[in-house]
């Protein structure tokens, strides 16, 4: 039986009463909840920033075409080794205006016990350090630029020494969001790049090095630059052309396929933690009012109405919980960007957090609906004993 429109105005007042009642157990149990929502955006935070720095890694490097060793599809966890000749056979191409050199070089800094990976981007006249924040670009020989988590992490400041594999260099600037994969990047002139290997301890034989990763190639201005990507992959078989975009999109995509399913069974772990939290939390004030639910029921309101008032009040203290965790979430994303600059958690991009505001109602409405046997198990006749 339908139940008249004015039950609907009486269990709002209900359930609204009941959560006013006991103020302190309303916040905290909205607070419980808004931990586990916090937690969950936090997780998808981390797998956005990770994708997002990918993706910036590349992009950041400016360029109209990026030539790669053939096969390869990545920047930052790829070994691309490109021919000395490549740059002169692209730049000899029409609509090719010129190709700058880029290296890549994977190292590892150490200072006193600490250790700490840094991929080391070596460049000629284009794809250095994207945003300084301090100090100044490479002008001077065996200067660098380093992120600023690597400086804030090893208290580096401009005009201090940077030892890297026994080869020193001077700290000129300091750039933010200059890191991927959880690794912070550096940047050196090309100037630099055979002293390095030749006095560096990094190998016996620098033939294991590349002298070229890739090209940043920028086009004559009104060229189009699908057919200037095709000539060069004809031209230049051993190399393969990409658009940043694209480029950027394969990093991303290597991203989501490493971290990915981690973080996925992470977050399905906070949707199950939701699940039993709001279970256990419904259930204890179920079981604390049976009289009270003993009374309407005597009063001749429905096991329907009962049900769904306990549904009602779960989906208000969802309602309460969900603001409050996205700003527990934001406070903490905020903290963990100041004291450890190497990662990114950007806990407000709008499909995540519509994905865990739908969770989090789901979650809390299965979770009011675990007592509901207990509830149907209420006589009335216990009010009158």
């Amino acid at each position: 039986m339908r139940l008249p429109s004015y039950w609907h105005t009486t269990m709002a007042r209900l359930v609204i009463r009941q959560l006013l009642y006991d103020p302190v157990r309303t916040g905290l149990t909205s607070l419980a909840l808004a931990a586990i929502v916090a937690v969950i955006l936090l997780l998808e935070g981390f797998l956005e920033g990770v994708i997002e720095q990918s993706r910036n890694a590349v992009l950041d490097r400016g360029a109209d075409l990026i030539v790669t060793q053939a096969g390869i599809k990545n920047l930052t966890l790829a070994r691309s080794v490109l021919p000395q000749s490549t740059r002169a056979d692209i730049e000899f191409i029409q609509g090719v205006r010129t190709a700058h050199p880029l290296t890549g070089l994977p190292v590892i800094y150490t200072q006193q016990d600490q250790r700490a990976p840094l991929l080391l981007f070596v460049y000629d006249t284009s794809g250095g350090a994207h945003r300084l924040i301090d100090g100044a670009q490479p002008a001077n020989p065996r200067e660098i630029v380093v992120d600023r988590s690597f400086a804030r992490r090893f208290g580096l400041q401009i005009g201090d020494p940077v030892l890297i594999s026994d080869f020193e260099f001077r700290l000129s600037g300091i750039a933010d969001g200059a890191a991927a994969f959880f690794s912070a990047f550096g940047f050196a002139r090309y100037d630099d790049l055979i002293d390095f290997y030749f006095e560096s301890d990094l190998a016996a034989d620098i033939s294991t090095f590349p002298l070229l990763s890739f090209l940043l190639v920028d086009l004559v201005e009104e060229t189009d630059a699908n057919e200037v990507a095709a000539r060069i992959e004809a031209a230049v078989p051993t190399a393969d052309v990409f658009f940043p975009e694209d480029l950027a999109a394969q990093d991303a995509d290597l991203g989501r396929a490493l971290l990915g399913p981690i973080f996925r069974i992470l977050v399905v772990a906070g949707y199950l933690s939701g699940f039993l939290v709001a279970g256990i939390i419904m259930f204890a004030a179920v079981n604390a009012r049976t009289r009270d639910f003993g009374v309407l029921k005597a009063l001749g309101f429905s096991q329907g109405f009962l049900t769904g008032s306990v549904v009602v009040e779960a989906l208000l203290l969802a309602a309460f919980a969900l603001p409050l965790g996205l700003l527990l979430a934001q406070g903490i994303s905020v903290a963990i960007e100041t004291l450890m600059p190497l990662y990114r958690v950007p806990v407000t991009e709008t499909l995540p957090v519509v994905r865990t505001a739908v969770a989090c109602l789901a979650f809390t409405v299965l979770g009011a609906l675990l007592p509901v046997r207990r509830i149907r198990g209420v006589e009335p006749s216990m009010v009158f004993r």
